[in-house]
């Protein structure tokens, strides 16, 4: 029988893929099942979240108004992403707008509810712990890398990570990327100017492909040896 699309489907979430069946059913009974269009606010900033969330279809992004009136990206989630774990320890004002990337199937799982399953379940709360753990370890990897790597690398890295969180499935894998050069400035934290000149240095060498709103990754490898590589001298070793 084929799947509703419009239902909470925990199989294909590796992020869960520890939790044995009846404590699924126990989070499947806490939880709701959100669909977004591409631009539709999860929820907006300063709202309180009650929830944490995972990406079963699609993808957000945190988008922060500063006070002197523009938006900022700060992050992305993909498929099998989570996010919000924080609301297991109490609702709280959340920092930035929370909306669909594009087309979107998010979960929300209720924290009050949450944190009450933890107790009669504690291998949930094990993993909750090992998330959490593993988030604080990815923010400072993030800083490393900001500090470590040219704009160069932190580019190419940027754009196979969306391609690998939302990009179209070509022929060799996931190649079509559907952001705007200003979004991969923001997420890169450098300028507009200085990806546009990049990317288009790199169309110009066969590595990308670029139309409106949209990168087509043309050489894979060529990228991937672009994030990997060295720092500059005097500037460390870039982090994996």
């Amino acid at each position: 029988m084929t799947r509703n699309k419009f239902e909470i489907d925990f199989t294909n979430l590796a992020v869960l893929a520890s939790l044995p069946p009846h404590v699924l059913e126990a989070l499947k009974s806490i939880a709701t099942l959100y669909a977004l269009q591409a631009g539709e606010p999860l929820f907006q900033q300063g709202d309180f979240s009650h929830s944490f969330y995972i990406v079963q279809e699609g993808g957000v992004r945190l988008v922060e108004h500063t006070d002197n009136g523009q938006d900022v990206n700060l992050k992305v989630y993909g498929p099998g992403d989570l996010f919000g774990l924080l609301a297991i320890s109490g609702a709280y004002p959340h920092p930035a707008r929370i909306e669909a990337a594009v087309d979107s199937l998010i979960i929300g799982i209720s924290g009050r509810q949450a944190r009450q399953l933890i107790l009669e379940q504690p291998e949930l709360g094990v993993l909750f712990i090992d998330l959490l753990v593993e988030h604080v370890h990815h923010a400072h990897e993030r800083i490393r890398h900001m500090a470590a790597e040219r704009t160069e690398q932190r580019l190419a890295r940027a754009i196979l990570h969306f391609s690998d969180k939302f990009g179209v499935e070509l022929d060799d894998g996931p190649g079509e990327i559907a952001l705007s050069q200003q979004d991969i400035a923001e997420f890169t934290g450098t300028t507009l100017e200085t990806v546009n000149r990049l990317l288009r240095r790199w169309s110009k060498a066969g590595l990308i492909a670029l139309q409106r709103r949209q990168i087509n990754i043309l050489d894979r490898p060529a990228l991937q040896a672009l994030a990997s590589a060295m720092a500059e001298p005097g500037m460390g070793r870039v982090l994996e």
